[in-house]
């Protein structure tokens, strides 16, 4: 059958580079759109309106799409995304499924931290080789105020967690915003002299209808705790409200409109280059040093440094999508949890593949044309992608 191309710009036909589907080297798999965050950054105060879940794919259906991802070109990493992936049920099951599929070499998972305490050693124990986890802030107060619903307590014990499950090479995001987090950065690259960690700094990258206003987010605490090591308290948090029983709620300045992309404008001046998150790490704990980017589990777009001095256990890296974006070496394909192909984060050709898998005539698609649409969408992909995205963060996976 013909697949449906959501969005075809005119691009140059290249035999090699990002638009071969032999760069693809990691396809994003969004299980789901729901998540049990708000953050700021990433949708509007009141969240956004979940999919239905006859919309969203099987996962017999999921496993199809990676199945052909292998067979037809030899891509053998996947990154389990979501909105939050561990919020779809039986999760563990699908990590079982996908780990049996001939060819799949690594398979990771991008997660918000909270539900990690419990699901950690099933997800190893069903073939999980590596976790990524968010985190924005490590001051407690200011961690609610982000996440609008989050606990940092409950993401500690979920990195402990995945430590005593015997995950390595662990990485921590942390999505840099001037005005609301940009105290911290020092604090957050500290983390990584006793830490077994690698503490990616994001630019903040504008997606979908969220806002960010340094009035909204407070100072916090002034001694944040260290990852890694089992010493997070949260003394000063309790079911969502401060040591005077104030409830924390996002300020009536974040909000931003119902719809479309306005609210990005607002968060324009949230951007901190690498340049200027660097100078500030190295300011404070002397220069970094580049890591040979071979050693660092997975082949994702950041750039690893280390500290030093001290003998630091942990990396450092930064993913510069705004300052420096890196469209010419992209190697990664998304696929959302509909169903849908998308070439960029940002922008680009997407193709629908749900017709193709739900297709009641021919029943089980065949790889090949799973493959001929993995090959259609990556030559969509833009020369460089634009200043903000259309779709929602959570739609999409990151």
């Amino acid at each position: 059958m013909r697949l449906s191309l959501l969005e075809s710009p005119t691009r140059p036909n290249l035999e090699t580079g990002p638009r071969s589907i032999g760069a693809v080297k990691v396809l994003r798999v969004s299980v789901t759109d729901k998540c049990n965050f708000r953050c700021v950054y990433c949708m509007p105060a009141d969240g956004v309106k979940w999919l239905p879940q006859a919309d969203v794919l099987s996962f017999e259906e999921i496993s199809a799409v990676v199945r052909a991802a292998v067979e037809e070109h030899g891509i053998r990493r996947f990154k389990l995304t979501g909105g939050e992936p561990t919020v779809r049920h039986g999760l563990v099951d699908l990590i079982a499924l996908l780990r049996r599929i001939p060819g799949v070499e690594e398979l990771s998972l991008t997660t918000n931290g909270a539900l990690l305490e419990r699901l950690a050693r099933p997800m190893r124990q069903a073939g999980l080789d590596r976790i990524t986890i968010s985190v924005d802030s490590l001051r407690p107060d200011r961690f609610k105020q982000i996440t609008r619903t989050g606990d940092l307590a409950t993401v500690q014990r979920g990195i402990d967690a995945t430590i005593d499950a015997g995950f390595e090479s662990t990485k921590i995001n942390c999505v840099t915003m001037r005005g609301t987090n940009d105290d911290e950065l020092v604090d957050f690259a500290k983390l990584t002299i006793t830490g077994p960690l690698t503490v990616r700094f994001i630019e903040y990258m504008p997606l979908g209808d969220a806002a960010l206003r340094s009035s909204g987010v407070s100072p916090g605490l002034s001694s944040p705790p260290s990852f890694g090591m089992k010493s997070i308290g949260n003394e000063e948090i309790r079911n969502g409200r401060d040591a005077r029983g104030t409830m924390l709620r996002a300020d009536a300045s974040e909000l931003g409109p119902a719809g479309g992309c306005g609210a990005q404008e607002r968060g324009a001046d949230s951007l901190i280059a690498e340049a200027e998150v660097r100078a500030r790490i190295e300011d404070e704990l002397g220069p970094l040093v580049p890591v040979d980017r071979a050693t660092e589990a997975g082949v994702g777009p950041a750039n690893v440094y280390r500290l030093s001095r001290g003998n630091p256990v942990g990396r450092i890296g930064f993913i510069s999508a705004m300052s420096a974006p890196f469209c010419a070496t992209c190697n990664r394909l998304r696929l959302t949890a509909t169903g849908v192909l998308r070439s960029c984060l940002f922008e680009g050709g997407e193709v629908d593949l749900k017709p193709l898998l739900r297709d009641p005539k021919s029943g089980a698609p065949p790889g090949n044309e799973i493959g001929e649409a993995m090959t259609r969408c990556v030559a969509l992909k833009p020369d460089v992608h634009s200043g903000h995205g259309s779709t929602q963060m959570s739609r999409i996976g990151g």
